[in-house]
C-alpha cells in the first residue's frame, strides 16, 4: 500500500509540473513572463542587467514597479483635484449663503461709498478697484477695471452676497458672480531701509511677503536689466524704500516697491 501512495504522489508532482510549464494553473503571467522564469540561459541574464534580448523576469518586475508608482501618483493627483474642486464649490456655496442683499446700487461721490438701501458695501481696497475685473459685471460686453464695472451698475437693481458686520456688507458676489473673499483688507505703507534677515526681506521690522513669480515686469532697482523680484530687491538692500501692500498676520503682502507694481 505504501508503494501505491508513493507512486500516486510522484504522478501528481509530474502532473503539476506539466501544468506549470503549460501555464494552465495561472503561474504564467498575462504578458508571457512566468513567475518561475520564462526562458533560460543568456536571455534572462541579459534582461536582468538591462541589455537587449528577450523578456525576462527582472525586466518584468521593474516595469511592474514603475507602473505601480505611476498609478499611485496619478491617483494622488486626481484626489487632490477632487478635493480642490469640492473645496471651491463648498466655499462659494457658503459665501452665497452668508448674507443676501437686494436693491438698487447707489454711490456717494463724497465718501466714495457704494450702498444698497443705506447699507454700506465694502467691495475692496483702492488697489483692488483699480485692477482689471475678471468678469463683465455690468454686462456691457467689455472687461474693465473693477471700479468701472461697478459704476456701470449704479442705479440698477442688483443682488449682492457677502458677510454682514456692523451695518457693512463685505461683498463676495455681485448678481451671483464671484468678486472677492468677503473680508476687509488693511493697506499699509512702509518707509525705511530695506534689509535681509536670514533670507527674509524686512522694512522697519516688518516682514515682506513676496508674490510667487518669475521675471518681474519692471526694473525696480534701476540697474537696466529685468530680473526676478528677489534679484531686483537685492539691488535695493541697504537703501531707503517705500513699500505698500496688504497687511496680513505674518507681514506685508507686497504690491508696490517705490511706486512700481511688483506683481
Amino acid at each position: 500500500m505504501e508503494r501505491k501512495y508513493i507512486a500516486l504522489a510522484l504522478a501528481g508532482l509530474i502532473g503539476c509540473a506539466g501544468l506549470v510549464s503549460a501555464g494552465v494553473i495561472g503561474v504564467e503571467l498575462a504578458d508571457g513572463y512566468g513567475m518561475l522564469g520564462a526562458g533560460t540561459g543568456a536571455d534572462d541574464t541579459e534582461n536582468d542587467t538591462g541589455n537587449q534580448g528577450g523578456a525576462g523576469p527582472g525586466r518584468w518586475f521593474r516595469e511592474r514597479i514603475r507602473d505601480r508608482i505611476q498609478d499611485r501618483v496619478r491617483d494622488r493627483m486626481m484626489q487632490q483635484h477632487r478635493h480642490q474642486t469640492q473645496y471651491g464649490a463648498h466655499l462659494a456655496e457658503n459665501y452665497l449663503n452668508l448674507s443676501r442683499l437686494e436693491g438698487v446700487l447707489a454711490y456717494d461721490n463724497d465718501t466714495k461709498t457704494y450702498m444698497i438701501d443705506g447699507t454700506v458695501l465694502y467691495l475692496g481696497t483702492e488697489l483692488f478697484m483699480d485692477r482689471m475685473a475678471r468678469s463683465d459685471y455690468d454686462g456691457d460686453g467689455a472687461y474693465e477695471h473693477v471700479g468701472d464695472e461697478l459704476q456701470g451698475l449704479v442705479g440698477t437693481p442688483v443682488v449682492v452676497n457677502g458677510l454682514l458686520d456692523s451695518d457693512t456688507l463685505y461683498v463676495s458676489h455681485i448678481n451671483g458672480i464671484w468678486l472677492r473673499v468677503p473680508r476687509e483688507v488693511t493697506v499699509m505703507e512702509l518707509d525705511g531701509t530695506l534689509e535681509t534677515v536670514n533670507g527674509t526681506y524686512m522694512v522697519d521690522g516688518t516682514r515682506l511677503l513676496l508674490p510667487r513669480q518669475g521675471m518681474i515686469r519692471s526694473d525696480i532697482d534701476g540697474d537696466g536689466t529685468l530680473e526676478p523680484l528677489r534679484s531686483e530687491l537685492d539691488g535695493l538692500v541697504g537703501t531707503s524704500v517705500t513699500v505698500d501692500g496688504a497687511s496680513v498676520e505674518h507681514g506685508l503682502l507686497v504690491s508696490h516697491v517705490n511706486g512700481i507694481w511688483a506683481r
